[in-house]
């Protein structure tokens, strides 16, 4: 009798042993990464950094919801953000500038338009005898025509000044004046921790009053980041932080202004100790006091 051959199969109930799960792709996480990083770095640019921040929010948000890599994922989110928003306000105020209208240039002075020309003088008529010759009234000289303020440093434009600064816009009026050329002492007195201006400076204290001529309101606090003090060679020095005396308010703590409300604040500069003469400067445009 032969014997019988055996057969080893496998159990029908064996257990299975799964493999290695998959990577998780990160491909939009990665993009959106990057391209927040871009969007970061050059923000300041008008429309491109808001194009690239606002293609890092996106790429971030479904980056997110795919469950790709969350820490990319959010820093490219975080990052675009803030590109999104600097290349925003970027943009606004780019746009300010490009669609502001010219300045007009000022009218020439009445009274160079009103010389008179030079009389005619009438013949004499003839005499037998030689008469002696009178001599005629000289006729005064005409006086030069004035020059046009046109904003520049040499003819800056007379107050008050509608401002047409990068965030101001054409939003309000305003005039000022100096109130100390050489304020250091004072600066000084009003705040015990108040820096003194640094060797071969001095302070200067220019009081603004600010008109709102917009319908939505304008902050006073524009002044600040619109205005700025310049030399009589054209050079410009912006505004320092200092605490003022008593019933001396900052720019920035006026209250909103609408059309026909003012306020009155003060500023402070530090400016080389030369210098005597000054004048405001707002977007490439000079104002006297």
């Amino acid at each position: 009798m032969s014997a019988a051959t055996a057969t080893y199969t496998q159990a029908p109930n064996a257990p299975a042993y799964p493999g290695n799960a998959p990577a998780k792709p990160k491909s939009l996480a990665l993009a959106a990464l990057i391209v927040g990083i871009c969007a970061f770095v050059i923000g300041w640019i008008p429309w491109l950094g808001l194009l690239l921040g606002v293609a890092a929010v996106a790429l971030s948000i479904f980056a997110l919801v795919k469950h790709q890599s969350k820490v990319m994922g959010i820093f490219g989110l975080v990052l675009g953000s803030l590109g999104m928003l600097t290349g925003l306000v970027m943009t606004i105020g780019f746009m300010n500038v490009v669609t502001a209208p010219a300045r007009p240039v000022a009218a020439a002075s009445p009274a160079a338009e009103a010389v008179e020309p030079p009389a005619t003088q009438e013949p004499e008529p003839p005499a037998e005898e030689p008469v002696a010759e009178e001599s005629a009234p000289s006729q005064p000289a005409a006086e030069p025509a004035a020059p046009s303020a046109d904003g520049s440093a040499e003819h800056p434009y007379p107050q008050p000044y509608v401002a047409v600064g990068l965030f101001g816009g054409e939003k309000y009026s305003l005039t000022g004046r100096i109130v100390d050329a050489n304020a250091g002492g004072l600066v000084n007195d009003w705040n015990q921790f108040n820096s003194p201006a640094p060797s071969g400076f001095k302070y200067v204290v220019v009081e603004l009053t600010m008109t709102g001529i917009d319908a939505d309101g304008v902050e006073p606090s524009l002044a600040e980041w619109d205005l700025s003090l310049a030399t009589a060679e054209g050079n410009q020095y912006s505004s320092e932080s200092v605490v003022f005396g008593d019933g001396m308010p900052q720019m920035w703590e006026g209250p909103t202004l609408y059309p026909g409300n003012s306020f009155t604040g003060y500023t402070a500069y530090v400016v080389p100790e030369t210098a005597q003469s000054f004048m405001l400067h707002d977007n490439g445009n000079y104002i006297s006091f």
